[in-house]
């Protein structure tokens, strides 16, 4: 019988888990902060008889785009087999398995 390594799939395929981590994160990232966010001020400003900033989606888009890239970097530095192998020891509640 061979024997047989298991490992996580974060740590086989990380591109993979760092495309579904900046999906999972830029979805409500760019509705939320371009779309949401928006109609919530202005709702807010209307109250007080003004307008939006003109650059306000601008500044919103950019900060969806750090808080995306953020995640999925964070995502792709946990996949890398130390990361991995740390968390297993100090931080087991934290790591992909139980080993």
């Amino acid at each position: 019988m061979a024997d047989h390594l298991a490992t996580t799939t974060q740590a086989a395929n990380p591109g993979r888990a760092t495309i579904r981590t900046a999906v999972a994160v830029g979805i409500p990232a760019f509705l939320g902060l371009l779309v949401i966010v928006p109609q919530i001020i202005q709702v807010v400003v209307d109250g007080f008889g003004q307008h939006l900033p003109d650059g306000l989606r601008l500044w919103l888009a950019g900060a969806a785009v750090v808080i995306t890239a953020a995640s999925a970097t964070i995502t792709r530095v946990m996949a890398i087999p130390g990361v991995i192998e740390w968390t297993r020891t100090y931080l087991p509640w934290l790591a992909p398995d139980q080993k």
